[in-house]
């Protein structure tokens, strides 16, 4: 059916035209644009959207049972509205915590400050906190929310200001309806039921021909949900099975109208639709082509099936008046103002998925067994009296009033008895817990159920966080969409700012304790940066462990006694700091004012209870403490009444005093630490060298030895050798012949 209705869609577009809707001024604008709604209507009913929604509603309000017994006490308790509330009150626990990221230069870096905090402002000013719960809310029951960022002039007493709208599912669309992304669409439509006479207000020049639309209103409103708690109202798919006749009825010419009272209702169909559509401009004499539509985006407002064009205009989120290079840079010039997010990504089905789709089962089978329990509980407390008919008693007799009764026999009397009443099985408390423990356990929040048990006690801060860090981590898909929706809000908001934001507005923000006041404009806050928000910064955080953890690091000493105060949300903590930076004597002081001491002395004694016994000494050696008595003089001189200017000089005296004692501390303290280094550094080279020395004499020592023991050897070779040549000698002397050496004789005559 949808393809069916698509293809109408396509063949009304005239052929010498390639966009999605006729040119401004064609009668068949309107038409075309109810095409579409019809196309977008039809898909939802193909996918079971409005049956699905119409039950996610009624679990919410506890409408679990189709029908009601008179026989069976039905019982349902409410696991899924358990479910929903506490996820909600953890995503939307706190404020988002923003970022900003500079993507660019920026003239003066204090304006990325102001945009941060601007940001802040907005959140906190405009209630986005309330706005951003209900979202979470519809995605939680709806499997998706849709929120719609406009720039609302009549807002802040006709000044304007940045509104977002909270959109049911069952008024937005988007086409094609096969489109997994509405900014990647190539329309969105925001449809949705508006009093006759407030349409008439907004477009007087249409009052003349604006008609009710009571019975397509029928088919589409919302308000049928209201009626899920009586259980009067037709399932939504129900609602849609007629819509293409209705559409049919309501395009063609009708002489009749079906309301004519001011307070009856009539369908706006608002479309934000992409038109490539290109004009002539001539600028400075030149002729050139630029589309026509700023970011190629159109607005057109029908109603009455299309016979009425309301407006049809370029896109209402970019300021005319600001030139097209400059709108350009703004986030919402390309984009429509639609935020679609889902409660748990579905990369099939762009309208996401939900937890009521895996516990919806559990939930019924809970109710049941809840039933079961309860029928076993009305039958025993239904006590039965069994009296025989031959007892001789009758049933009048059988009362609360004491008497005396006359069976006919003993036997017979033993008959006269309550029937015992049946028995739970034991199998359906233990079906009750188990069909629980699942429910929880689907849902992720079997820890922190167990937790809660009655006897069971968290008390430990490291305890509690560690739920929530596991509570968090079961959200962690829940929370990057959300977080995702916030950032896109903050970067919506800021496009508005810098296209409408053409009054100068002030905002205050405090800064380290003090406060503190920015203007800020379109021009002001029109600067190269981006918007985020930290994923998870509006989840619980324990308040025990933040304290508990504040005071384990102040006793460390790792954070001073104003950041203490403000981790316990301490009351009024800027005044116990100020009474702990004057000091115990403060009280002194005062009272040393209240008798009239002079102002002199009073500063004097407040700047030396705040001085150092150390520095003291050391001014004094310097010569730089004044003399008391000196000071009295002068103050008896002057009757009590110092010179305002003495006593300003006499206090600029002393804190230069102080800082440049200080100042000559810290040059004494880094030359003493200097000169510590070269000493130290200079025995460091000393030790080095005696090493290398006590090395070398040492290699000296040991080649003496070694040629000591060279030479020993050597003399010892050395005298063998001439031992055994002597006695080679002697033994030729003794053998052998003689034999004479020389040249002449020795023998005598």
């Amino acid at each position: 059916m949808a393809d069916e209705t698509t293809q109408q869609a396509d063949k009304a577009v005239p052929k010498d035209y390639n966009e999605l809707l006729p040119p401004e001024g064609d009668k068949d604008v309107g038409k075309k644009l109810y095409m579409i709604l019809d196309a977008i209507l039809k898909d939802k009913e193909d996918l079971g959207l409005p049956e699905k929604w119409s039950s996610n509603y009624e679990f919410g309000k506890n409408v679990h049972w189709k029908k009601d017994s008179k026989d069976v006490p039905l019982s349902s308790a409410n696991l899924m509205f358990t479910h929903r509330q506490r996820t909600v009150n953890e995503l939307t626990d706190n404020n988002p915590t923003f970022n900003v990221v500079q993507i660019g230069s920026v003239p003066d870096d204090e304006l990325v400050e102001v945009y941060l905090h601007t940001a802040q402002h907005w959140w906190i000013d405009q209630e986005q906190q309330a706005v951003f719960e209900r979202s979470v809310m519809d995605g939680e029951t709806f499997n998706c929310c849709v929120e719609k960022v406009v720039f609302n002039p009549e807002l802040e007493y006709g000044l304007g200001e940045v509104e977002t709208q909270n959109i049911s599912p069952l008024h937005f669309g988007f086409y094609p309806v096969r489109s997994k992304n509405n900014q990647k669409a190539e329309a969105n439509l925001h449809f949705r039921p508006m009093t006759v006479r407030e349409a008439k207000r907004r477009w007087p020049e249409f009052a003349d021909k604006i008609k009710p639309d009571s019975e397509y209103l029928e088919q589409i409103d919302e308000d049928k949900l209201r009626e899920v708690v009586s259980g009067k109202a037709n399932r939504l798919g129900d609602w849609f099975a007629s819509i293409g006749s209705v559409i049919k009825h309501m395009m063609g010419n009708t002489e009749g109208t079906i309301g004519t009272g001011e307070e009856d209702e009539l369908l706006i169909v608002e479309g934000w639709v992409k038109d490539r559509s290109i004009e002539e401009v001539e600028i400075d004499g030149k002729k050139y082509l630029q589309p026509k539509y700023p970011g190629e985006i159109r607005q057109v407002m029908t109603c009455n099936g299309g016979d009425i064009v309301l407006e049809d205009r370029p896109n209402p989120s970019i300021n005319p008046a600001l030139a097209v290079e400059e709108a350009a840079k703004t986030y919402l010039f390309d984009k429509f103002p639609f935020i679609l997010t889902q409660s748990i990504t579905d990369t099939v089905n762009p309208w996401g998925a939900g937890d009521y789709e895996q516990l919806k089962g559990l939930q019924i089978d809970f109710n049941k067994s809840l039933t079961q329990f309860n029928l076993f509980k009305k039958k025993a407390f239904g006590l039965k009296l069994m009296n025989p008919r031959d007892s001789g008693v009758s049933n009048e007799e059988l009362d609360n009033v004491p008497r005396t009764i006359r069976p006919t026999n003993a036997l017979v009397s033993q008959g006269i008895r309550y029937v015992d009443p049946p028995r739970v099985p034991a199998e359906l408390p233990m079906a009750i817990d188990m069909t629980k423990m699942l429910f929880f356990l689907v849902s992720g929040e079997f820890e922190l159920e167990n937790a809660q048990t009655p006897g069971r006690e968290v008390v430990s801060y490291k305890a509690i966080a560690t739920l929530l860090e596991r509570a968090t981590t079961m959200k962690r898909g829940k929370v990057r969409n959300y977080s995702r929706l916030i950032t896109i809000r903050g970067r919506m908001y800021f496009s508005h700012v810098q296209n409408w934001y053409t009054d100068d507005r002030y905002i205050v923000y405090e800064k380290d304790g003090e406060s503190k006041t920015a203007r800020i404009n379109a021009d002001v806050l029109r600067i190269p940066a981006k918007l985020t928000v930290v994923p998870g910064s509006t989840m619980p955080i324990s308040q025990v462990q933040r304290r508990e953890e504040a005071i384990g690091l102040a006793q460390k000493g790792q954070i001073d006694l104003e950041e203490l105060l403000k981790r316990l949300d301490w009351p009024d903590w800027k005044t116990v700091v100020r009474r702990m930076k004057e000091g115990p004597f403060s009280a002194f002081l005062q009272m040393l004012g209240a008798m009239g001491a002079p102002e002199q002395l009073l500063a004097l004694f407040s700047e030396l209870m705040n001085t150092d016994m150390k520095d003291f000494k050391t001014a004094q050696a310097q010569g730089k403490v004044p003399d008391f008595n000196a000071i009295i003089k002068q103050l008896a001189e002057g009757g009590g009444q110092p010179d305002p200017a003495q006593e300003l000089e006499f206090a600029k005296q002393q804190v230069e005093m102080t800082l440049n004692q200080a100042k000559t501390d810290k040059v004494i303290a880094d030359g003493q630490l200097v000169e510590e280094k070269i000493i130290t550094e200079r025995l460091m080279q000393k030790v080095k060298i005696m090493g290398v020395t006590f090395d070398e004499e040492k290699l000296k020592l040991e080649r003496a030895r070694v040629a000591t023991e060279i030479r020993a050897e050597r003399d010892r070779t050395a005298i063998d050798n001439k031992k055994a040549e002597i006695q080679s000698s002697a033994k030729g002397r003794v053998q052998g012949p003689y034999r004479e050496k020389g040249l002449s004789s020795n023998n005598a005559k």
